[in-house]
């Protein structure tokens, strides 16, 4: 009895799929004489596992690439660094160019617009002056200072991230200049940035959340964490 029995164990062992043998699947017993070449599951679950790899890959390189160009940015004394993520650069005598500040734009993807002000307008601080469209969603940023919005320059559609510069502004008394970031202020808005970015690499999406569940090959961080937790994100990095 046991040796019928140990037969016939030894026979079930012969017909488990290579996928089950090695424990990648419950269970599937092979249909087709182990000709796995003309195998359609073996192809199926090939696809599958190279899908699997190359969304690794590309979450490898998202957060290296972020990573990497936050590491090249440094503090620019020709920048006033201003708070919610924007920066100033004087033109002429209280009249600067208005712009995103390069921190934020490191992990900005996938933006198809950004909306300014109207021309002509007094912002007054605390708000909305400008406004970043991206197929993740929308993420708003205002106003720390009062300014009057002389122009806007680029292309904040066609080209949205072309130049980091999208307005002209002039100051009121002297708001602008006296609105700048210290430089420990700034290295710690950096080093917050750089923080985020190094958790990421060992992140794990919930199922369902993000583009990694279906096997799609990740291109974008907000692919990656989900566009609740990308817009959260872009917010965190205010100060």
């Amino acid at each position: 009895m046991n040796s019928e029995n140990g037969t016939s164990n030894n026979n079930y062992e012969k017909l488990k799929c290579i996928w089950m043998a090695s424990q990648v699947i419950e269970y599937k017993l092979c249909d087709n004489h182990f000709d796995c070449e003309n195998c359609l599951f073996d192809k199926v679950m090939r696809n599958l596992v190279n899908a699997e790899d190359s969304s690794l890959c590309g979450k490898t390189d998202i957060v290296n690439t972020i990573f990497n160009q936050l590491r090249k940015i440094k503090y620019d004394n020709n920048i006033i660094y201003l708070n919610n993520n924007l920066i100033a650069r004087e033109i002429c005598l209280n009249t600067f160019y208005l712009g995103i500040n390069p921190i934020l734009i490191c992990f900005l993807d996938s933006v198809s617009s950004v909306q300014v002000c109207e021309c002509g307008k007094k912002i007054t601080a605390g708000q909305q002056i400008i406004q970043i469209f991206g197929a993740w969603g929308t993420v708003n940023l205002n106003s720390p200072k009062n300014f009057l919005i002389y122009d806007k320059v680029g292309d904040p559609i066609e080209n949205p991230l072309n130049s980091q510069w999208f307005a002209i502004i002039g100051g009121v008394n002297q708001d602008i200049p006296e609105g700048r970031l210290s430089v420990e202020e700034w290295s710690k808005m950096h080093e917050r940035a750089i923080n985020i970015i190094e958790q990421l690499k060992s992140y794990t999406p919930k199922v369902g959340n993000t583009m990694m569940d279906g096997g799609t090959q990740i291109k974008f961080l907000h692919q990656l964490v989900g566009n609740k937790k990308y817009i959260n994100i872009l917010n965190s990095l205010k100060i």
